[in-house]
């Protein structure tokens, strides 16, 4: 069973990416802030995913609960019609075992989103515990590493520490496919390990899919 409580690290943070899906086991390493698969998109799925966001804005799907076969039967309606949706479906379960196997969750939030535009653009760290994230018709979220992070002075009315914005030199973002899992600050004794990131990076109308799983339980 999942349990993110680990020895509090003092480590430098580090990134694991391969081409490898063994590479998410990482994540369990004291100071890593994220692992990612790096698995391209190919042609028919990226078509696939920008025609779903093209044709439907917003939220497609937000689920809480296990992981199961219903849960399973419902993501294959959303895009059963689809050209190629069968494509997306099968990335999203590939993502949801992924997801059960590392961290044997009792309960999972899911969501699937249609984006058109950055929902959250400024660069900050997640508040949640652990988190997988993937995209498709386009490229991901963007992050650097803590290194790269200017933190500025608490404002009266903050509620977290704001990141100055990043040179963009030192931006970096996942790729269109790729399928990330990443570290928040609730993760016990991890919280200074906690991924900094923001929204995928947009340029005109260049609807994409994001999908995030998070650990509740």
């Amino acid at each position: 069973m999942f349990s993110p409580q680990l020895t509090s690290a003092t480590h430098q943070a580090c990134y694991p990416i391969d081409n490898n899906a063994h590479i998410l086991s990482e994540i369990y390493q004291s100071n890593a802030a994220l692992a990612c698969y790096c698995c391209p998109a190919n042609w028919a799925l990226s078509q696939a995913a920008k025609k779903v966001a093209t044709a439907q804005t917003g939220e497609i799907l937000r689920y809480q609960g296990k992981v199961d076969n219903d849960l399973a039967k419902q993501i294959d309606e959303l895009f059963q019609t689809s050209t190629h949706g069968n494509l997306i479906t099968n990335h999203v379960m590939l993502m949801l075992d992924m997801f059960n196997t590392l961290f044997e969750p009792k309960e999972i939030g899911l969501r699937i989103l249609s984006c058109d535009h950055a929902h959250s653009p400024a660069f900050h760290q997640n508040q949640m515990i652990v988190r997988m994230a993937s995209t498709l018709g386009g490229t991901g979220e963007q992050w650097i590493t803590h290194q790269d992070a200017t933190f500025l002075p608490m404002q009266a009315t903050d509620t977290r520490h704001r990141i100055k914005q990043p040179e963009p030199a030192v931006i970096n973002h996942f790729c269109e496919g790729d399928i990330a899992v990443y570290k928040g600050t609730n993760w016990i004794d991890q919280e200074v390990h906690a991924l900094i990131s923001a929204s995928p990076e947009f340029k005109g109308h260049d609807p994409r899919l994001c999908i995030y799983i998070d650990f509740l339980a």
